[in-house]
C-alpha cells in the first residue's frame, strides 16, 4: 500500500474541508447581508426580536394564550421570503396556485409544538386563540437544533433557506388523546343523535347490517371485503368501490376496485390485508365481525396513522372512520 499517496490524500481532504469551511461562513454572511437589505427595503419598520424572528403583522385572538401546551391547532401558509407560497391548508390559496388536487385534505392541521422549527416555535409563543401573525423566519433561525446565543444560530447554520409564515391558531391542545375522543363523540352524538358507547378507549363501532352467522373465523381463513375510509369532515381517502373513488376524486387508474382478502390470524394483530398488516383500529373492527355482517368503525389516531399522518389525503392527528363490509369472495 503506498502510504505518501494516503498521507497526500488526507492532507487534500484537510485544505479541502477548511476551504469549504471558511466558504460556508462567507456564504453565511453573504446571505445575511442580502437578506436584512431586503428586509430593510420591504420592511424597513419590522424590527426583529431577541430571537431574530420578524414579525410584520398579528391579529389578537380572544382566546387562551399559547405558553406551553403539547399541540396546536392551526391553518398556515408557508412561503418564501418573496411571498411565493410553497404550502398551504387552504383550499383556495391552492386553487390559485394551481396545486389543488380533490382526493387533498386542506383545512387547520394538529401540530405538536415540540416538533416546531426553533424559529416558528418562537414566532407562535404567547399567541391567543383565534389570533393569527405573519412573521419571516431568518435562515439561520430555520433549525431543529436550539443553542445559547443568537450568535452560535448563525455561526452553526445549515440552513440557507428564510421562510415567511402566515398562521391562525385556532385551538390549543393539552391532552391529544382525549382531544380527538372530544371530537369524535361530537361527530358521532350528531351523526347518529345518541352518546355514542366505547367499545374500547378511542374507538366505536355501529353495526348496520348483522350477521349471517356468529361463528368465528378459524385461523388461515380468508375472507373478502369492500371498506371506505373517511376523515371526520367526510372525505374519503380510500375505498375499495370504483364509483365511491370517482366521486371523490380519488380514483386511480393503476388501482383494481374489487373486494380485497384478509387472512385471518390467531388475533386482531395477526390479521393481514393483501400480505400486509393493518393499523389496530382496523385490524380490530374486522376481528370482531363476522360472515356478511356490516359495520362501521371510528377511532383515534393512536389507532390509526398517529402523529405521521398518511400523505396529502390524512393529517397527523386525525380520528378515522371506515365503513366495511364482508363480502363473497370475487369472481375472478
Amino acid at each position: 500500500m503506498n502510504t505518501t499517496k494516503i498521507l497526500t490524500i488526507a492532507a487534500a481532504a484537510l485544505i479541502l474541508a477548511g476551504c469549504a469551511k471558511s466558504t460556508s461562513t462567507d456564504t453565511n454572511q453573504d446571505l445575511r447581508d442580502y437578506f436584512e437589505a431586503w428586509m430593510a427595503a420591504n420592511y424597513p419598520d419590522v424590527i426583529p426580536d431577541e430571537h431574530d424572528i420578524y414579525l410584520i403583522s398579528e391579529t389578537e385572538g380572544q382566546g387562551e394564550p399559547l405558553i406551553d401546551q403539547s399541540y396546536m391547532y392551526v391553518r398556515y401558509n408557508a412561503a418564501d421570503i418573496e411571498g411565493n407560497i410553497s404550502y398551504t391548508t387552504d383550499e383556495k390559496v391552492a386553487k390559485q396556485l394551481g396545486t389543488y388536487a380533490k382526493g387533498n385534505y386542506y383545512g387547520p392541521i394538529v401540530v405538536a409544538t415540540d416538533g416546531l422549527m426553533t424559529g416558528l416555535g418562537y414566532m407562535v409563543v404567547g399567541m391567543n386563540i383565534g389570533g393569527s401573525r405573519k412573521g419571516i423566519i431568518p435562515f439561520w433561525m430555520n433549525t431543529y437544533s436550539v443553542y445559547d446565543t443568537q450568535k452560535e444560530y448563525f455561526k452553526k447554520a445549515s440552513s440557507t433557506t428564510s421562510v415567511m409564515y402566515d398562521l391562525t391558531l385556532m385551538d390549543t391542545i393539552d391532552d391529544i388523546n382525549k382531544w380527538e375522543i372530544d371530537s369524535l363523540e361530537t361527530h358521532l352524538t350528531r351523526v347518529y343523535k345518541a352518546k355514542p358507547d366505547s367499545l374500547s378507549y378511542g374507538y366505536y363501532y355501529y353495526q348496520k347490517t348483522p350477521p349471517e352467522s356468529e361463528d368465528e373465523f378459524p385461523r388461515d381463513t380468508t375472507i373478502y371485503i369492500n371498506y371506505t375510509g373517511r376523515l371526520l369532515n367526510g372525505q374519503v381517502f380510500d375505498t375499495t368501490i370504483k364509483d365511491t373513488a370517482i366521486v371523490h376524486g380519488i380514483y386511480s387508474t393503476s388501482k383494481t376496485y374489487s373486494p380485497v382478502s384478509v387472512t385471518w390470524g390467531t388475533e386482531e394483530s395477526k390479521l393481514e390485508m393483501n400480505q400486509s398488516s393493518l393499523i389496530s383500529g382496523f385490524a380490530k373492527a374486522l376481528w370482531n365481525m363476522h360472515a356478511f355482517e356490516k359495520g362501521r368503525a371510528y377511532f383515534i389516531s393512536s389507532l390509526g396513522y398517529s402523529y405521521s399522518g398518511s400523505g396529502d389525503q390524512i393529517p397527523a392527528y386525525s380520528p378515522l372512520d371506515f365503513e366495511i363490509e364482508l363480502v363473497e369472495k370475487p369472481e375472478s
